[in-house]
């Protein structure tokens, strides 16, 4: 009912079928229980309003967590799409949360208000619809998953001079040609061999490093710091946003969860007196080899 996808240690029978058809290759064979695993995404801590263990823990906090609200109906025809069009098809089905008619809709559907809400506050729109900044991995595949991932960028880089001083480079920012990785390379992660999305993102990570450091150190002019903004087509308050969401954004800022509003979600798949019926606190015995 949360939408996290989980192996039944009580039904799985150890064929290992599940692992070998993963495409992303995320589902483990435990040799001691005879069971297939996978991430759990930390389903209890997020029904008590906590992030996953794995967010929370990230020494780099390059991890957020979000919601997005998208239109099911499309799925096939968006999965359907030509590679070439598939991250963008993908965006497309992402709905405007702070839209008045999606606002309805969800309601009538059963979405409640606090659901909503936790969408309009997601940092995962921000930068899958809202900035365009983060790209669905291998988009091929067409699993269509709410998993998204903004391409590397390199330090900034320096050198030691005779004198012993560190020296910028000129091209201290790097560029699209001398990026971690080839954007070709990028462009088969992230955008099905497209390499415009790849460029376009890199353009607009590479204006907001250019603005910000205009604006903090001063040794790149302001007139070229707004021009590669402009560029970008992103604007300085979106370079600013980008920023602090980046870099100095809260906890609550990084992962906004919704209440799972299990008695609710429930009712909308099955009948909740059948439902409480057949479940218990737990499991009477472990999961164990054999059938």
């Amino acid at each position: 009912e949360d939408g996290i996808v989980l192996v039944s240690q009580e039904k799985c029978q150890g064929w290992r079928m599940c692992v070998s058809g993963c495409p992303y290759k995320k589902v483990y064979f435990n040799w001691e229980t005879g069971k297939a695993e996978k991430c759990i995404l930390c389903y209890p801590r997020l029904e008590t309003g906590q992030a996953p263990a794995c967010m929370h823990s990230c020494v780099g906090k390059i991890r957020y967590l979000g919601v997005l609200l998208y239109d099911a109906d499309r799925i096939e025809e968006t999965a359907s799409r030509p590679d070439g069009e598939l991250v963008e098809a993908q965006r497309e089905i992402i709905l405007d949360p702070f839209e008045p008619e999606v606002i309805r809709q969800a309601m009538a559907l059963g979405l409640d208000k606090k659901v909503i809400e936790a969408a309009q506050k997601s940092p995962v729109y921000k930068y899958v619809k809202q900035w365009r900044l983060a790209l669905p991995l291998h988009p091929e595949w067409r699993t269509l998953p709410m998993l998204f991932y903004v391409p590397p960028l390199l330090p900034v880089t320096a050198t030691l001079s005779q004198q012993g001083h560190y020296e910028l480079e000129k091209d201290f920012f790097s560029s699209l040609e001398s990026a971690r990785l080839p954007i070709r390379y990028m462009a088969s992660l992230f955008a099905a061999g497209d390499e415009t999305m790849v460029v376009a993102v890199y353009t607009k990570l590479l204006a907001g490093r250019m603005f910000k450091r205009s604006e903090t150190v001063g040794d790149i002019p302001m007139d070229k710091a707004d021009q590669a903004v402009g560029d970008a087509q992103l604007t300085p308050g979106e370079v600013e946003d980008i920023y602090r969401l980046t870099a100095l954004a809260s906890f609550d800022e990084m992962f906004v969860i919704p209440p799972m509003l299990r008695e609710v979600a429930i009712e909308m798949g099955v009948d909740p007196h059948e439902f409480q019926e057949e479940r218990g606190a737990g499991f009477v015995q472990l999961p164990s080899r054999g059938l």
